[in-house]
Formats: structure tokens, C-alpha cells, sequence
């Protein structure tokens, strides 16, 4: 007699689920709680963010200062910072990373070890006083990070990323690439794909003109705290005469002083933020460090970048320098604050650029490449916006005197001209064994690579002015596109040539096994 077999009833499963999450429990009864020193700083940060802004408005505002009862936020956010270190442990189990926090409503993720993407790190000088760091895990999730521990020992650190990689299984794409060993714990195996020189770290800093934004911030705080007025009523003379005081050639010289001065704060933010800025090639991962005061870790799986970007601003080709930019599956979360995972290359020489890719992406090459164009007609859509967008100083100019609103107007349409020409002289795209390229810009060229075995969909759309012009866009979406900024959007391309690279990438795609 053959027993058939019975599917379990909903109380049976039920019960399996409860036994499974009550040894979830115990297990995270065992696990890890952050470092001693995590309430510490997180009351560090809320004292910084509510108490310090309270006390500036306290002695500086002048008027209604409502703000400073921000600070009475501050005695609830230290007794959450220590309920939350009690509350919450990790483990490193088999094959998740298993995080639990929370006291009246428990909260416990489960992340896999071949979905985290990313293991970045923040380290300041407080930090490495205590011997602790803040670590962030990144997942394809979004564009928040998956989890963050402020803070973790520095063994602890080790012990995360040894575990993470050690059991991670990233599959190998169909490419020339050569094969690799498979990954062991223990010493690390490192190789300098990219460090930065001094020079271009000051380029960096003249080109970045981080002075400037200063500058602008110290107008803000003097119109805010109404700091001009005290300054003027300090002077031991009468204000309306400060103009008359001083000859040409001394404003003249503090204008260049204040130059020189902003100057001299960007060359110092650019040391002080990219000091030691290098990339290495750890295992299968590549590991960008830098910082003089704060360092900054940021790990991408070389395996699992997206989209490469190479951007040449106008000065930066007058210098013969370029930057870099890489986007993988976990998102770009920290790029606001964290300079390490914003830049795979802030700068560096063009003549670096092709032993750079090589560790990179060896499979993709900018070297002789042919590129196809856009529609001849691009130039005459692209004048018409130019023109609509200069047409706004253009009328300003106007409203003063008209002679000078025909020179404006020639000069507008001159620029508008020479814009859509040179973009569109530019703008194309190139189809190789394993990737698509493209090419754009004016001002900043820029460079954009994405591979076939990257490629998540591509979408052909038509809007009205493409139809009648015979037109089409193609835009190819990877797992981590951006499209605040990292985007590979083809424009102003001829229909025929639309569909042809449309078809021709789906099938590359499912031709390609995808690997994200």
C-alpha cells in the first residue's frame, strides 16, 4: 500500500514558523551588542544637532528666537540613544546577517550575505581615540542604507566583513575576464589600483572651488544673525564713509586677498577631506580610503558595478585630468556625505585612465572606438531650447535699453548656435563585444559605459517633437541607476538607428546571463 503524503495543516505551519523565530530569539539573545561607547556618541550627535544651533541662536539671533526650545529635544534623544544600544544585537549566522532592535515594537531583518553590496565606513578622530568605527551595510534595496552601527570595535569590523565575504557567492559574468581564486579568510590580499597624487588633489580643490560655497555660507550666517549691522555700528567712523576711506588699489588688493584667502580654505578642505585617497583591489572588492581627520572607507564588489562614468570638465581638459565615477547595485546612499563612495576617481591624469578600467572592468576599452551620431536635426532643437532658456536675461537686458538687448540677442543667439553644435557633434554611441558605450556633453564631456550582463531593461519612447522630427530616445536602466545624476539616456537618435539598438541590446541582454 503506497502512503500518500499529506500537506501539513496551517496550525502545523504555524507552529514550524514559531519555533523557528523563538530560536531566532535565542540565538540573538547570544548575539553581539554594539561597542560600550555607541550611547556616547549618539548623544555626541544630538548635542551637535540640537543643543550647539540653540546656543548659537541663544548669543547671535537677534528678534524672535523660538529655535533654542529645540534643545529641550535634547534629554528625550539621550534616553532613546541608550534604550536603543540595550535594545539592539546582531548576528552573523549562516547565511544572513540578522540585526534585531527595538523594545515595545521589536523590529529583526534578516539580510543575506550575497545581497549586501557594500561595507562602508566612517571614522573620525573621536572614533579612533575610542578604537571603534561606524559602519554602514548597503543592499540593492534602495537608496538607504540597510543597516548602520554606531559603533563597532574594530574587531568587530573584521569580523563582519570576514564573514560576509567569506560566505558571499557572487556569480562570475561571460566575459574575458581571467578567473580568480576563490575567496579565504585571513590576510587580505591587496593590490594599489589607484592612488592620488598631490597635484591632483589640488586640482581637485581648485577645480571643486569649495571656497566659494563657504563664502556663500558666510553670507548666509551674517544676513541670519543680522551680524553686518553690529559690524557697521562697531566702526569707529561713520559707515557712509567706509567707501571713501579706503583708495582703489587698497579694495583692489583685499579683493584679492579674500581670492587668495578662499583659495588657500579649498587647497586645505581638498588635503584635509582626500589625504591618502587610494583604491585597492582587495580580493574581489574594491576599497576606497581616504581622510586626514575623518577616514572613510567604501567597498564596492568589483563584480557588481553598474555603470562607469568618465567626466572631463573644461578645465579639466585644458589640465589633461578626468574623474571617475562607478555605481553598483546597493545605490549611491552616503554620496552626499561620504567622498570615498561619491568618487572612484575624483582625479587623475587621462593617461590613467586605461591601466585604471584595466582593474576596473578589463573588459571595457574608450581606445578606438567608433562612434555613431545623432540625427542631423538634433541642432535645430537644441537651438530652440537654448534660445528659450537665454531668452530670460535676454528680456532683463530689455527692460534697461535696447541697443543693448540686440547685442544681448546676437550674443544669445550665438551661444545657442554654438552650444547645440558642439553637443550634438558630441553626443553618439558606440556598440562593443560586451558593453554599449556613450558620449555627450558641451562644457563637461562626459563618457558613460554599461554591460550587457548589467542591462535590467532598455525603453524606446517618442515623444511629440521626436515624431515629427523622425526621432527617438533610448534609455538603458541598470540595478543601481540614478536618475538624479548616473543615467544612460540616448537622445536625438534617427528612428531606424532607435529601433536597431533597441532590439540589438534586448537580445545582448538575454543573451548575457544577468548577474546584478
Amino acid at each position: 500500500m503506497i502512503e500518500m503524503e499529506t500537506e501539513p495543516s496551517l496550525e502545523q505551519e504555524l507552529d514550524a514558523l514559531e519555533r523557528i523565530d523563538d530560536s531566532a530569539e535565542s540565538r540573538l539573545g547570544r548575539g553581539r551588542r554594539l561597542h560600550p561607547t555607541s550611547p556616547l556618541f549618539e548623544i555626541g550627535r544630538s548635542f551637535l544637532s540640537l543643543v550647539v544651533p540653540g546656543l548659537i541662536v541663544l548669543f547671535l539671533a537677534a528678534g524672535d528666537r523660538y529655535e533654542i526650545w529645540y534643545m529641550a529635544f535634547f534629554v528625550p534623544s539621550v534616553a532613546s540613544s541608550v534604550l536603543r544600544y540595550f535594545s539592539r544585537r546582531y548576528l552573523l549566522t549562516g547565511e544572513h546577517l540578522v540585526v534585531r532592535e527595538g523594545i515595545f515594537f521589536r523590529k529583526t531583518r534578516n539580510i543575506p550575505y550575497a545581497r549586501i553590496q557594500n561595507i562602508d565606513t566612517i571614522q573620525n578622530p573621536l572614533h579612533r581615540l575610542f578604537g571603534v568605527v561606524e559602519v554602514r551595510l548597503e543592499t540593492a534595496s534602495g537608496q538607504e542604507p540597510e543597516a548602520v552601527f554606531r559603533v563597532l570595535s574594530l574587531a568587530a569590523l573584521d569580523e563582519i566583513r570576514d564573514g560576509v565575504f567569506a560566505r558571499r557567492r557572487i556569480p562570475e559574468p561571460r566575459s574575458p575576464e581571467p578567473s580568480v581564486a576563490p575567496e579565504t579568510t585571513g590576510a587580505e590580499a591587496r593590490a594599489d589600483v589607484f592612488r592620488m597624487r598631490p597635484i591632483d588633489v589640488a586640482y581637485f580643490g581648485f577645480l571643486s572651488q569649495k571656497g566659494i560655497a563657504l563664502l556663500f555660507g558666510l553670507m548666509f550666517l551674517v544676513w541670519e544673525f543680522d551680524l553686518w549691522k553690529r559690524l557697521l555700528a562697531a566702526l569707529p567712523f561713520d559707515p557712509e564713509e567706509l567707501p571713501s576711506r579706503f583708495s582703489f588699489w587698497t579694495w583692489l588688493m583685499a579683493a584679492f586677498g579674500l581670492f587668495l584667502a578662499l583659495q588657500a580654505l579649498t587647497l586645505a578642505w581638498a588635503f584635509v577631506t582626500l589625504f591618502d585617497f587610494h583604491v585597492a583591489r582587495v580580493k574581489e572588492d574594491l576599497r576606497t580610503t581616504c581622510g586626514l581627520w575623518t577616514r572613510q572607507t567604501a567597498t564596492l564588489p568589483r563584480q557588481r558595478i553598474q555603470f562607469l562614468e568618465i567626466q572631463e570638465g573644461w578645465l579639466q581638459r585644458r589640465l589633461g585630468r578626468m574623474s571617475v565615477k562607478a555605481l553598483t547595485a546597493g545605490g549611491d546612499s552616503t554620496s552626499r556625505s561620504q567622498v570615498s563612495r561619491k568618487w572612484l576617481v575624483p582625479v587623475a591624469s587621462v593617461a590613467r585612465l586605461s591601466g585604471i578600467l584595466e582593474e576596473v572592468q578589463p573588459e571595457v576599452s574608450f581606445e578606438g572606438r567608433s562612434w555613431e551620431r545623432v540625427h542631423p536635426r538634433a541642432v535645430r532643437r537644441l537651438f530652440v531650447r537654448w534660445v528659450l532658456l537665454l531668452a530670460i536675461p535676454v528680456g532683463f537686458v530689455a527692460r534697461t535699453s535696447i541697443p543693448w538687448a540686440c547685442a544681448a540677442s546676437v550674443a544669445a543667439a550665438w551661444i545657442a548656435l554654438s552650444c547645440s553644435r558642439s553637443r550634438v557633434k558630441r553626443l553618439g554611441f558606440s556598440l562593443g563585444d560586451t558593453a554599449v558605450y556613450m558620449r555627450d556633453g558641451v562644457l563637461t564631456h562626459v563618457r558613460k559605459v554599461v554591460r550587457f550582463s548589467k542591462i535590467q531593461s532598455v525603453a524606446l519612447t517618442r515623444s511629440p517633437f521626436d515624431v515629427r522630427h523622425g526621432m527617438a530616445t533610448v534609455r538603458v536602466d541598470t540595478a543601481g541607476n540614478d536618475e538624479s545624476e548616473l543615467s544612460f539616456v540616448l537622445p536625438f537618435l534617427r528612428l531606424r538607428d532607435a529601433v536597431r539598438l533597441a532590439r540589438l541590446l534586448r537580445r545582448r541582454a538575454a543573451e548575457t546571463s544577468f548577474t546584478w
